[in-house]
């Protein structure tokens, strides 16, 4: 199977890194920067391209759209078009328009349409995931959710002014990773339908778009809550997670290696290590080939703050992510990772936050999955 990636920024090569693994011999990259294609293709032992038309000369039979958001239209398009199965970095799409009209046209197509949200395969999120669904602390009530991380760091070796995360208009400013965040607050606790938001620009961060991101949130169930998310905090170890139930609660900071539950019942606390989630198993053997990928250190890429388990790398929920990609695209099992129905109730979110943002009203997420 041939695989075309297209990028080859912090994403890209992530990807590269884990298909030049899975696909050995398989994988092409398209980056139209002469520089960057050079240096990333002889990293990665891979065919490099500049031009996209050769690129697709070589008959790849998936493409994997590993751009700034705003940019992944064009891409998703012409796989659809060319009969290409395609796995796009978050957001699949940014608007909900063209996300739906995509939507519609894909049972006819038969094609994989893989929708990156990775922090699935993160064994806390697991963790968190099947506790709320077997009922550990009854109807969830109220969730609170924040995540920080100081966007000079992101890149550490390049000028954070200088890739599209310091620009709203290509997705930066932290859209990329409300929907990201969002993703998962929908999968643990179903689809929200009313938010209220502010977004402000408070620091001295030379970005094009809001720093911070604060959201009121009411869900289809009943549940309400607040997600907070910013890229000016320093020093702290990103999300920090509080789930309060009829019965208990979930809570989990990551910095720690283990999710906490308060059984308020039998007035008990239960700390739950990373090996106690379902799927630990194929982390740990994915952590082991990915802790050999990562130290290759072919090419620079991003890193996630995070306490570990022994031995456990957020580097293996990658692998995971596209290796089940990949088994789909090739027909030999159903694709595992977020569905483009469930890509339109996040998209459709995440418009509603800033339309909110916009006229400072709350505004109900469901007018516009109706329209």
């Amino acid at each position: 199977m041939n695989v075309l990636v297209i990028g080859g920024g912090s994403m890209g090569r992530r990807r590269l890194r884990d298909l030049s693994y899975l696909c050995a011999g398989g994988v092409l990259l398209f980056e139209p920067s002469e520089e960057r294609c050079a240096e990333v293709s002889k990293s990665f032992g891979v065919a490099g391209f500049t031009d996209l038309q050769t690129a697709l000369g070589h008959q790849p039979d998936a493409l994997v759209v590993s751009t700034p958001p705003a940019f992944h239209e064009p891409y998703v398009r012409l796989a659809i078009e060319r009969g290409l199965h395609v796995f796009s970095e978050v957001p699949f799409l940014l608007e909900y328009g063209v996300l739906k009209e995509i939507a519609e046209q894909s049972p006819t197509k038969k094609l994989v349409m893989g929708v990156s949200h990775t922090i699935r395969y993160y064994p806390p999120y697991r963790l968190i995931h099947d506790l709320i669904n077997e009922n550990a602390i009854g109807k969830a009530l109220y969730v609170e959710y924040s995540l920080g991380n100081y966007l000079p760091d992101w890149h550490p070796y390049e000028d954070y002014r200088k890739f599209y995360a310091n620009d709203q208009k290509l997705g930066g400013a932290g859209m990329d990773m409300l929907l990201h965040e969002i993703s998962a607050i929908q999968w643990w606790l179903g689809n929200i339908s009313h938010v209220q938001a502010r977004l402000s620009k408070v620091s001295t961060l030379e970005i094009a778009g809001p720093d911070t991101h604060d959201v009121l949130m009411r869900f289809a169930s009943g549940t309400v809550g607040f997600f907070h998310h910013d890229v000016i905090e320093r020093g702290t170890i990103g999300r920090h997670v509080r789930i309060v139930g009829e019965y208990g609660t979930i809570e989990w900071h990551q910095n720690q290696p283990a999710v906490r539950v308060y059984h308020g019942k039998e007035a008990r606390e239960e700390i739950l290590g990373y090996e106690k989630a379902a799927d630990w198993g194929s982390a740990m053997e994915a952590s082991r080939r990915a802790a050999e990928l990562v130290a290759q250190k072919r090419a620079g890429s991003g890193v996630i703050p995070t306490a570990s388990a022994p031995s456990f790398t957020y580097e293996s929920c990658y692998l995971r992510e596209i290796s089940h990609f990949l088994s789909a695209a090739r027909g030999e099992a159903a694709y595992a990772g977020c569905t483009l129905v469930d890509e339109l109730n996040n998209v459709a979110a995440f418009e509603s936050i800033l339309e909110s943002a916009e006229t400072g009203r709350e505004l109900a997420v469901q007018s516009r999955l109706n329209v």
